[in-house]
């Protein structure tokens, strides 16, 4: 697509504009760290950057920057520079970063924060790299909720981090336009890595083990930016993600069940191919309509459907432990079907989308090998009597090809970067 080859092409030029600022470097020291950092990014120019030292340093308050544009903060690596938040007083993120355009953090460990751990919001041209977050209590449902987290973002590459311990999602990019998330590993979260409302976005070779769920294409009702668009998922391991679901009652992600592989809900144009996808006790992949989970929502603008969802050349490998019957989805899948499944749609298509002769177009499912698949058929009945009734297993009528978008020129620049 033309507008998208323009959009990577602007991206390209930001992040190499960015590169070219020229650089003041701090070093900061272990023995003033935990004094100067916050002081430093107050009164930071454009262009500057902050070398962090190994070690494990203690902060209590939130770290934060706004607006100062063309900002580097880079430490030791992960595991080698720490900054923990275990006794932290006051604000809800362990760093908070708003508005700037061209932003680089690389080399180093959140750890206990007592909301989200890196939280980037507003900002364009950003790198992530390198970076990790977790917690060090375990499954806590107290734990914050998301890991790496840019929100409502543009042009953000992610690459070579690792997030545990989240009791929402581990990485979570969320109404964000131009995004490329690369080569992370994600472990015992809720949700391992999750995309959400976002509009072009380029996600691959992940690793994903023992999160409840390993990995989301969600979107959501209600949001500034309504409906997420042209998402490529590719190259990605999930695997065993049959890890208990820790996070509070009431959230979304605390009704994905343990023992899931990839859950899609109400998104549009999705290229799913070449995933190793095993272990997985529940459901390896789910494709669901947001009028599956019976929650209202307020906005116009919203698309419930998941439409134009290409799912094709997956190795897939069911796990062989019980269905989940911890929550009330793993129940009904529990009641409905009584085994794990490879495939399961749920059945509830956008009006209009099926061919004259009845045969849905609004996903294809080819050449994922010898997969078990079920159509729930929750458009006719939510019932869980009524569903048994209304099951299908034939996958063949999802035999056909969606050409979903255009990004070679995208590719091209993703495999010099």
């Amino acid at each position: 697509m033309k507008i998208y080859h323009l959009i990577t092409l602007l991206m390209i030029a930001g992040v190499l504009s960015f590169q070219s600022c020229k650089e003041a470097s701090t070093a900061l020291t272990a023995e003033n760290i935990t004094q100067e950092l916050q002081k430093k990014l107050i009164t930071a120019q454009a262009g500057d950057k902050i070398m962090l030292p190994a070690g494990t340093f203690e902060f209590k308050r939130s770290i934060s920057l706004n607006d100062t544009p063309d900002i580097s903060i880079i430490g030791a690596g992960k595991g080698k520079t720490t900054l923990s938040f275990k006794n932290q007083i006051e604000g809800a993120e362990g760093l908070l970063i708003k508005n700037v355009n061209g932003l680089t953090l690389e080399g180093f460990t959140v750890v206990d924060s007592k909301g989200d751990a890196i939280k980037i919001q507003g900002c364009t041209n950003v790198i992530m790299r390198d970076l990790e977050t977790t917690w060090s209590t375990g499954k806590l449902s107290t734990n914050g909720a998301y890991g790496l987290y840019p929100v409502s973002s543009t042009n953000v590459l992610m690459e070579e981090c690792e997030a545990s311990f989240a009791m929402d999602a581990g990485i979570y990019v969320g109404q964000s336009t131009n995004v490329v998330v690369r080569n992370n590993y994600v472990h015992d979260n809720v949700a391992g890595l999750e995309i959400e409302n976002t509009i072009n976005g380029e996600v691959y070779k992940n690793v994903a083990k023992n999160n409840t769920g390993g990995m989301m294409i969600f979107d959501m009702p209600d949001l500034p930016q309504a409906n997420g668009d042209r998402i490529k998922f590719y190259d990605n391991l999930m695997e065993n993600n049959n890890g208990e679901n820790f996070a509070p009652k009431g959230m979304v992600v605390s009704t994905i069940p343990p023992g899931t592989g990839m859950f899609v809900m109400s998104h549009s144009n999705i290229d799913i191919h070449d995933n190793i996808i095993k272990g997985h006790n529940s459901v390896s992949i789910a494709v669901n309509s947001w009028l599956f989970t019976g929650i209202p929502f307020k906005s116009e603008e919203f698309d419930p459907y998941s439409t134009n969802v290409h799912i094709h050349d997956n190795e897939i490998i069911t796990g062989t432990g019980p269905v989940d019957n911890s929550t009330d989805f793993g129940k009904l899948m529990t009641g409905v079907l009584g085994k794990p499944y490879d495939i399961i749609v749920d059945g509830i298509f956008k009006p209009g989308s099926e061919q004259a002769n009845g045969k849905p177009t609004s996903y294809c499912i080819t050449d994922n090998g010898d997969v078990s698949f079920v159509n729930l058929n929750a458009g006719k009945s939510t019932d869980p009597a009524e569903m048994v009734k209304n099951l299908e297993y034939d996958i063949s009528i999802f035999d056909c090809s969606l050409p979903i978008f255009d990004t070679k020129e995208h590719d091209a620049w993703i495999a010099s970067n």
